[in-house]
């Protein structure tokens, strides 16, 4: 029987977030710690599942979850312990990993721990960007390439053409079931015509 990977802590991200983590990850590993980064080993098993979220608001936690809140710091006392993504968030980890070994807690599978934090979904966001995704084959009709993104509250569109960016947009929803699109480049001519069909396409996912 083969045992599974051991790590440390095992770390999970949205790809906006991809490059601060990478540098703490670096950082984790120089001071001596196993990391891992995806889940693409669910048998692996850890101390801590380090999760680096926006918000901490519906999360749940037990011993083995850090979640690192990469957003604005509650006004209220928040129900779960967190550590801040800031210059001591390495110092903080070491120290966590260092006191569970001496304390002798044990490792988890990652995919175990990882599925018992999950947040609910934004569905409609999610919905959006189906829909998005949907339609940027038809781009190649008119010779023009489309990609997506779809962060936690954040949707990002854009569309080339031979490698030039034609088009770029962010569509974000914050709370109080508010979407804001932000232009990040290209012509704004066709703007609000496509902002209508963004909120006729929000509408219908709600329905």
């Amino acid at each position: 029987m083969i045992e599974p990977a051991t790590y440390d802590i095992a770390v999970s991200f949205a790809e906006e977030q991809r490059a601060v983590v990478d540098e703490v990850v670096e950082a984790c590993r120089q001071r001596g710690l196993t990391v891992l980064e995806s889940n693409d080993l669910p048998q692996a098993q850890v101390r801590f599942f380090v999760p680096f979220v926006s918000t901490v608001d519906d999360l749940t936690v037990n011993e083995h979850v850090l979640p690192v809140l990469t957003g604005e710091v509650p006004t209220s006392l928040p129900h779960v312990t967190y550590l801040r993504a800031d210059e001591h968030l390495v110092d903080a980890l070491v120290t966590r990993v260092e006191a569970a070994e001496t304390a002798g807690l044990g490792r988890v599978p990652v995919a175990e721990v990882a599925a018992t934090i999950k947040q609910p979904p934004n569905t409609a966001l999610r919905q959006l960007a189906e829909q998005f995704a949907i339609a940027s084959p038809g781009l190649t009709k008119r010779g023009l390439a489309g990609t997506m993104h779809l962060g936690d509250t954040t949707i990002a569109v854009r569309v080339e053409r031979s490698g030039d960016t034609v088009y770029a947009l962010e569509v974000q929803r914050g709370g109080d079931e508010i979407v804001n699109f932000v232009v990040l480049g290209g012509s704004t001519e066709l703007f609000p015509t496509l902002c209508q069909r963004i909120e006729d396409m929000l509408a219908a996912t709600e329905h």
